[in-house]
Parts: C-alpha cells; sequence; structure tokens
C-alpha cells in the first residue's frame, strides 16, 4: 500500500482527507501536524463520515515539527512515501479580515505575497527534508505555490506541483462560459496562464488590475475566444465563488486530483501553479515522470514565465533572485512598514523563518491594538 504524508491538518488539510475518506483510493494516509490531537480528532471525523459511504480508510495520525528538519528527514525515511502534501503555513492569509474594515483594506493592498516569509517557511523546511531524505516523492504545496514554489526552485528544493490559484479559475471559467452559452463542461476546454493575482484581485481589498494572463477557449475542438471579453470571463468567473474561504474546499479538490494523476500516471491535462518550481500557473501534463508545462502553440513558455513574473509584481514581489533572494516592491514595502511596523525591502531564504516570526509579532501588536474580544 502506498504512503502519502500530509502535513498541516487547517482548512485545506481537513478538507482533503474529509474527500480522500469518501473516495476510491488504496493509499495509508500518515496525517501530520505539530498538534497530534487535532489530527487525531480530524482523522477521527474523516473516518466516521466514511462509514456511511461504506469506506474504511487508513489514516495515521501523528506529531510532526517542521522545525525540526533532521527529525522531520528521519520520518521520511522511514516511511517512505510516495507523495508529500504540504498543508501547513505559519499565518494564514485570512486572519487580517478580523481587522477593522480601513485598516484591513490597507493591509491587503500590499498583497497576500508581502507575507512570504510566512508562506515559505515550513515548506522550504519540508522540502529541506524531502531532499536530505535521499527519498523522491512527488511533493505537493499549496503554500502560495505561485510565490513559494519558484523560490525553493531557486534552491533546488522546487516541489512537483502547486494547487488552487489557476485551477480554482480554470474550473470557474469553464463552469461560468457553460452557464453563458448552456454548452455542457465536457464540451469545453481552456488554456490559461495566470497568477495568484488574478484570483484575489475580484476578491480581496486593494489589489490592482492590469496582470498579463493568457487564456484559450475551445467549444467542440474549435477555438471560440474571440467569441468572448476575455477579461470579463476571468473577474466574473472568480465572482462565482462566495466570499470567504469556502472555496478551500476546490483547493482540496485540486490537491486530490493532482495527487492521483501523479500516484496513477493518469496523463491528466490541468492547470496548476508552480510546476518544478516555475512562477505562477500554467496547463500543465501530470504523471508518473511528474509534471509538464503544457501550452498551446499560441504562446512560447519564455512569454508564460515573463508574463507571471509580471503579474507578481502586482503581488507584492519585485523579483525572486537567482541564489532565492526575495525583493519586495516598494508599494508593498511602504504598506507593510507604515502599517505594520515590518521593515524589510529583500531577504534571502535562509532569513525566512526569523522574519516570519517578526511578521506575527507585529500582526499580534496590531490585533491587540484594534480587535475587540
Amino acid at each position: 500500500m502506498e504512503k502519502i504524508l500530509l502535513v498541516g491538518i487547517g482548512d485545506i488539510g481537513s478538507h482533503i482527507l474529509e474527500f480522500a475518506a469518501r473516495g476510491d483510493n488504496d493509499y495509508e494516509w500518515i496525517i501530520g501536524d505539530i498538534n497530534k490531537e487535532k489530527a487525531k480528532y480530524v482523522s477521527n471525523n474523516a473516518q466516521i463520515g466514511a462509514i456511511h459511504h461504506g469506506k474504511h480508510p487508513n489514516f495515521r495520525p501523528i506529531k510532526i515539527d517542521l522545525f525540526d528538519i533532521v527529525k522531520t528527514t528521519d520520518l521520511i525515511k522511514k516511511e517512505q512515501p510516495i507523495a508529500v502534501i504540504n498543508c501547513s503555513v505559519l499565518h494564514t492569509w485570512h486572519l487580517i479580515r478580523q481587522l477593522p474594515n480601513d485598516l484591513y483594506t490597507k493591509i491587503s493592498s500590499a498583497g497576500l505575497g508581502a507575507w512570504l516569509p510566512c508562506q515559505l517557511t515550513l515548506a522550504m523546511n519540508l522540502a529541506q527534508a524531502i531532499k536530505d531524505s535521499g527519498i523522491h516523492p512527488f511533493y505537493i504545496n499549496t503554500s502560495l505555490s505561485c510565490l513559494t514554489n519558484p523560490v525553493m526552485g531557486k534552491l533546488g528544493l522546487a516541489p512537483t506541483i502547486g494547487v488552487g490559484n489557476v485551477d480554482l479559475i480554470a474550473p470557474a471559467v469553464l463552469t461560468y462560459i457553460s452557464q453563458k452559452t448552456r454548452l455542457h463542461r465536457s464540451n469545453i476546454e481552456i488554456y490559461l496562464v495566470c497568477h495568484h493575482q488574478h484570483w484575489v484581485y475580484p476578491r480581496e481589498a486593494g489589489y490592482k488590475p492590469g496582470a498579463p494572463y493568457f487564456l484559450k477557449i475551445l467549444a467542440d475542438g474549435k477555438d471560440v475566444t474571440n467569441q468572448f471579453d476575455t477579461d470579463e470571463v476571468m473577474y466574473n468567473s472568480v465572482k462565482l465563488y462566495a466570499p470567504g474561504i469556502a472555496f478551500t474546499t476546490v483547493s482540496a479538490s485540486s490537491t486530490l486530483k493532482n495527487l492521483n494523476a501523479l500516484v496513477k500516471d493518469q496523463d491528466l491535462k490541468t492547470h496548476s501553479p508552480g510546476p518544478n518550481g516555475l512562477p505562477g500557473g500554467y496547463p500543465v501534463l501530470l504523471n508518473g515522470n511528474g509534471a509538464e508545462v503544457n501550452l498551446p502553440d499560441e504562446i512560447t513558455l519564455d512569454d508564460a514565465i515573463k508574463m507571471n513574473e509580471e503579474s507578481g509584481k502586482l503581488d507584492s514581489i519585485q523579483e525572486i533572485q537567482d541564489d532565492g533572494t526575495v525583493v519586495f516592491t516598494d508599494y508593498a514595502h511602504k504598506i507593510m512598514k507604515e502599517i505594520l511596523g515590518f521593515n524589510c525591502k529583500s531577504f534571502k531564504p535562509s532569513e525566512s523563518k526569523d522574519l516570519a516570526l517578526e511578521q506575527i509579532a507585529c500582526y499580534k501588536k496590531l490585533a491587540e491594538q484594534h480587535i475587540k474580544n
């Protein structure tokens, strides 16, 4: 029985377990979290619910501390999972929504990439443990993979694939076009190159329009892209989702779809962010060899990468240098300095942990001042 190591039982991790418990798979799931009690109860809930579907999943909760890279490495050596899924993060993006609206709007305007140390640290530690183990599992990273995967890629730690972002937008585009044309979704095919920024611009305060993207729409095999206002399609497709975090069920579905395509060698054409450490999201082919970008003739890989790098500038990140150094945009640096008291224009990956803890401390101080119990 193949083993899957899932690390982090938050919103997406919990949904993954609930869906996996009710699905048809023969994996042994190792459920890791810093809080073993939480891992146990979330696993129990999914296993109990699965009984109603006649399913009996194999879940094993454990404690895992991603700050301890040596122990994590030893765990991976011992268990030898065929795939590792990271759902851990030090500071979840939606905490700033607890702030008064004017303050939330100002901080949101910096972009989620401004919190990259919090998004990167644990994913990078896990990637390092995987490399140090000498095992070569598929590595699926759910933590802001449009931006974290390329940093890890510069360090030789690239995940196989990410989830969400473009893979939240792509199925929404299919749904939107189907609703508008009354074509069945199975008769619609798209090729989409876009970035996390395209997901948050219609949903979160302070993001600016203008991020480049590529969208090709096929109906019954015929290119019908010119029949649509693609800016309208991109925006309105994202607006099909309810506000808040309900979309994390779709992120969980994206994760399981990618997992099965890789482990079961399905040759699946789909969309995902951060394949092999690339910035942003792309059409991809997933199989037992990993992830391969699958672009149509109208766009080259170089152009797609440049497009996503430009989009990243509207999501806080001016550039990711060859050694993995992250340079924030001037606007993101200014907002985080003035509103949060976090003064950092650039950072090396090795500085990520300390900066993440500083960001968390700055946020807690701000929250104590403005959030009423």
